[in-house]
């Protein structure tokens, strides 16, 4: 079992995107049963709801963040993913300081999928800025899907 931990912030607007979505694809992929996502906020207050504009985003593409509740990053998260995948390369050095052992499987999400770029907050912003940032979340995991299936595939996951 490939476990994919996605990390943002406050876990109310991008990383809650990006679980949604990844679910989404392991789902059409046939890859349910070979992989699990979860997603955390390194400053997250337990149990708030995905933001309304996350759950604007999500539901554009027919996908549902109404039961979503934010979660605080805990370090046996981290210890207990395959693979860690955080916005921002600031979000990526908070992971590794809190769990050092586990820098080898911590990436950007842009990184992941061969590119530099954090994935910018749209907190507070305006439904264009969501629509905006689901769509660069959905484009770095189209691109990391490949990987992401490689990894589901790899007989030591499974």
């Amino acid at each position: 079992m490939l476990r994919i931990l996605l990390i943002c912030t406050g876990n109310t607007c991008r990383s809650p995107m990006a679980e949604v979505f990844l679910q989404e694809k392991i789902k059409q992929g046939g890859l349910a049963e070979h992989v699990k996502v979860l997603s955390a906020g390194l400053y997250a207050r337990e149990e708030s709801l995905a933001s309304s504009g996350a759950q604007a985003a999500a539901a554009k593409r027919g996908l549902d963040l109404s039961a979503h509740r934010s979660r605080q990053l805990l370090p046996e998260y981290v210890q207990a993913a395959d693979l860690v995948l955080t916005m921002t390369h600031s979000h990526k050095a908070a992971v590794t300081d809190m769990a050092p052992e586990a820098a080898g499987k911590v990436y950007t999400l842009a990184e992941f999928a061969g590119e530099q770029d954090n994935v910018p907050d749209p907190f507070g912003c305006s439904c264009a800025v969501y629509e905006a940032c689901a769509a660069a979340i959905e484009r770095l995991l189209d691109k990391a899907w490949g990987k992401i299936m490689d990894l589901a595939g790899n007989s030591d996951l499974m």
